[in-house]
């Protein structure tokens, strides 16, 4: 059986790492390549963790490194002071604190990113594809909004846009937006209008599947392979940074962006998803980045997304013990 390809769209902290491993992991996918977008940080620091984390799997993929800088949001200065913003950094003595570090602790590999700009990538690649390629998009969709602002006709060789975003009821940058649809509220809204098939899962569903316990945790660990002890060291110091940053006393933490690609790798993980009419509110005031969806169904339902809703935790969690069991 031919593998999916598949294009991974990243701003690559601890869980978009566990994300990308278990992609990596998988004898059905083939990675074309790397995208790299700013998100949790800027994007000469994501295509450094891809290549890390491409060393520590022994695979060689091309990463490019894409936007650093949203579509248009950032030229409102100010926007930020119309929600109220969780913070996601702050210094304790002279020591910056990030939600997501970054530079992982493995060894930086002389494998350089490619000289090709991500977007610039994307048209050509999807452009010129004799067959449906999947995508991967776990960070801010800038890269992949403007590439279809370039060329609308890419989405006809796309198979699956597989989004981590948005919130159904609620937010976790804003009380009303996620992160990665606040950082580039204008590139979510053209990627779900665009009439692509996209499958959404927002923060609730990753909550439901990928929790990962202190049990879990130990779990991933006892699979006892060098890959799993970076998940299991990178997993616990996202806990640590968590509770510095929001007061918390937490020994848990969400893995979002595995459930993400869990549904690429196994499509019966899902337990409930409808097909809805999305928006993403681009005001700039208290909404800013919220994911809208029109469930009344009193209008036509034009160039609607598959949302995710419910999740089956085990199977998620087996997907990537059973791959770094078998690694």
């Amino acid at each position: 059986m031919d593998k999916r390809k598949v294009i991974f769209d990243c701003d690559i902290g601890c869980d978009d790492a566990v994300a990308l491993i278990a992609l990596l992991l998988n004898d059905d996918i083939d990675i074309m390549a790397i995208t790299c977008v700013k998100g949790n940080i800027q994007v000469d620091d994501v295509a450094k963790n891809a290549l890390k984390v491409l060393k520590l799997c022994n695979k060689d993929i091309p990463v490019y490194k894409g936007c650093n800088t949203p579509i248009v949001r950032d030229m409102l200065k100010g926007r930020d002071y119309n929600t109220l913003m969780q913070r996601i950094r702050m210094k304790i003595e002279d020591e910056e604190i990030l939600i997501h570090e970054r530079s992982f602790r493995l060894p930086l590999p002389e494998k350089k990113t490619e000289e090709m700009h991500a977007v610039s990538y994307l048209v050509d690649t999807l452009r010129h594809a004799k067959e449906k390629i999947d995508i991967c998009a776990v960070g801010p969709l800038t890269n992949l909004g403007m590439a279809i602002r370039l060329d609308p006709d890419i989405i006809d060789n796309i198979g699956t846009i597989y989004i981590m975003g948005g919130g159904l009821y609620i937010g976790n940058r804003t009380p009303l937006a996620e992160a990665n649809f606040y950082d580039d509220p204008e590139a979510a809204e053209i990627v779900l209008t665009s009439g692509a098939r996209c499958l959404i899962c927002p923060i609730e569903a990753c909550e439901e599947a990928v929790t990962y316990t202190p049990e879990d945790l130990e779990e991933i660990k006892n699979t006892d392979n060098a890959i799993a002890d970076f998940i299991y060291d990178e997993l616990h110091g996202y806990i640590d940074r968590c509770n510095i940053l929001f007061k918390n006393n937490i020994d848990n933490c969400c893995v979002y962006d595995f459930a993400a690609v869990a549904p690429l790798i196994d499509e019966s993980v899902i337990t409930d998803k409808r097909n809805e009419v999305v928006h993403v509110d681009i005001s700039g005031g208290m909404a800013d980045g919220q994911m809208v969806v029109d469930r009344r169904g009193m209008f036509e339902k034009k160039n609607p997304v598959q949302v995710i809703y419910h999740m089956d935790k085990e199977k998620v969690h087996r997907i990537l013990i059973d791959e770094l069991n078998n690694h």
